[in-house]
C-alpha cells in the first residue's frame, strides 16, 4: 500500500491519530473538501490532547495545504481550530510560536492573530515579540481578506 492508501485507511478506520510525517507526506493538491476532513480529523484525535509542537507541526502542515486552495475554512472549523491555537499558545517558546504564526496566516484567523497582538504586551521574551512583530508588518492589514477578494 502507497502512503496515501495507508494514511485514508487509517482514517477510515479510525485505528489511530495521524502524526505529524503523516501529515507532511500528504499531497499538496488536496481540495478543501478532503483537507476539512482532514482538519475535523486532526481536532478528533488532538483537541483533548497535550499540545505539544508534534501536534502544531501536523496542523501547520494542513494549513498549508489549505492556503493553496485559495478557500477559507469554514467558520464553525476556523473557530473550532482557533480554540485549539489560543489553548497551545505559549508566549516563551519561539518554535511553538513561529507554527502557530504561520498556521494564523495560513488559515486567516484573525481571532487568534487580535488575540495574540492583546497580548503582546505581556510577552516576556524578546525573541517572540520579533517574531510578532515580523507578522504583524507582513499580514495585519490582509489577514480578514487573504486572498484580496474585497479588493474587487
Amino acid at each position: 500500500m502507497g502512503i496515501l492508501t495507508d494514511i485514508h485507511h487509517k482514517l477510515l478506520k479510525g485505528v489511530s491519530r495521524l502524526i505529524y510525517s503523516e501529515y507532511k507526506s500528504l499531497s499538496n493538491t488536496l481540495d478543501a473538501n478532503e483537507l476539512e476532513n482532514y482538519f475535523r480529523e486532526f481536532l478528533i484525535d488532538y483537541a483533548e490532547k497535550p499540545k505539544n509542537l508534534e501536534a502544531l507541526k501536523g496542523l501547520y502542515e494542513l494549513a498549508y495545504r489549505q492556503w493553496d486552495t485559495y478557500e477559507v475554512l469554514e467558520e464553525a472549523l476556523a473557530e473550532k481550530i482557533a480554540d485549539y491555537i489560543i489553548s497551545a499558545i505559549n508566549f516563551d517558546s519561539y518554535e511553538k510560536m513561529d507554527i502557530i504564526l504561520s498556521i494564523v496566516e495560513n488559515l486567516s484567523l484573525k481571532t487568534v492573530f487580535d488575540y495574540i497582538m492583546s497580548q503582546y504586551n505581556y510577552v516576556k521574551s524578546q525573541s517572540v515579540k520579533n517574531l510578532i512583530d515580523e507578522a504583524y508588518d507582513e499580514y495585519s492589514d490582509k489577514i480578514s481578506d487573504p486572498f484580496g477578494v474585497d479588493d474587487f
